[in-house]
């Protein structure tokens, strides 16, 4: 059965029209190739080759197999060297899956020096919850994705990491300024307009857990796509609603939202790096999570033999 190092030697003779220059180019004993060729004749049942004064000449079925073959191995150094330009940094794209908030507050300034450091490689940016996130990993639509609590940390398809704290508080504008003042028990929640994220956003599940622990059942008297449309309808005075303290920082330092001391407090939760447990992962997101300083030794499938 013939074989690739036999192939490399067949193009190589035919190149050089010798087989004395084929062995001084590839640094092997002219014997060494002769019989390796004879093999290949043997295993194809075919002759690749009539000797010259001059060196060699194909025949008519070693033209036909070397127009295939030069093909092939054309494609194979095609792919060796797609593979180390990806090693090496220089092409390839990234996939990966953030929503709003982890995309904004935690992945956002390291994608931003990761494309001034490695401009070639392209990076594809999935824009969904939590739940959608996590669907898109299971079905190797992205590399990996940066995820808010709460979210099924047994699930066996994946690996998770914690990378980041955050809280969630419950903010006003000027119309409901005085529960600022006051502050505010959450079983009172019901007694003013309440906003929302809608539904399937890892945010409101987080939300509603922390009112059930409380036995509180209440209904958003308004339901929103993004936290920015809640910090709009917020400020102006439609109701109060919670947003990720990140959020807005400038708005509760210029006074143009105020946050209500809430009793009990919502207890902080972490934005995580989600990788699939059973598919390794390119060389370049890899590169990506270790520029973030993330360790990722706990969460990179590795192929074992």
């Amino acid at each position: 059965m013939a074989n690739y190092e036999h192939y490399k030697l067949f193009c190589t003779i035919v190149e050089c029209q010798s087989i004395s220059k084929a062995a001084e180019k590839l640094y092997v004993s002219q014997p060494a190739i002769s019989l390796a060729i004879k093999q290949l004749e043997i295993s194809l049942d075919v002759k690749l080759f009539f000797r010259t004064q001059r060196g060699v000449t194909l025949t008519m079925e070693g033209k036909l197999l070397y127009e295939y073959v030069k093909q092939g191995i054309n494609i194979i150094n095609a792919g060796e060297e797609k593979l180390k330009e990806l090693n090496a940094l220089e092409a390839g794209e990234i996939s990966v899956g953030a929503s709003d908030m982890t995309l904004r507050f935690f992945l956002l300034p390291f994608i931003e020096k990761f494309h001034t450091d490695f401009p070639s490689l392209k990076i594809k940016i999935s824009n969904a919850p939590t739940p959608a996130t996590l669907q898109h990993l299971k079905e190797g639509v992205i590399d990996f994705g940066v995820i808010s609590e709460p979210f099924d940390k047994d699930n066996a398809n994946f690996k998770f990491k914690p990378v980041k704290e955050v809280r969630d508080i419950l903010v006003a504008g000027e119309k409901f300024k005085y529960l600022a003042e006051f502050g505010l028990n959450v079983k009172d929640l019901s007694k003013h307009p309440f906003i929302m994220l809608e539904r399937g956003a890892s945010t409101r599940v987080y939300i509603e857990n922390y009112l059930k622990e409380n036995n509180i059942n209440i209904k958003p008297d308004i339901e929103l796509g993004t936290s920015d449309l809640i910090i709009e309808f917020i400020k102006r005075g439609m109701g109060i609603g919670f947003i990720l303290e990140d959020f807005v920082t400038d708005e509760l330092k210029n006074e143009t939202l105020y946050k209500i001391n809430l009793t009990p407090e919502l207890k902080p939760r972490q934005f995580y790096i989600v990788t699939h447990a059973k598919l390794p992962l390119a060389s370049a997101a890899k590169k990506l999570l270790e520029f973030n300083n993330v360790d990722i030794s706990d969460i990179v499938y590795e192929i074992t033999f």
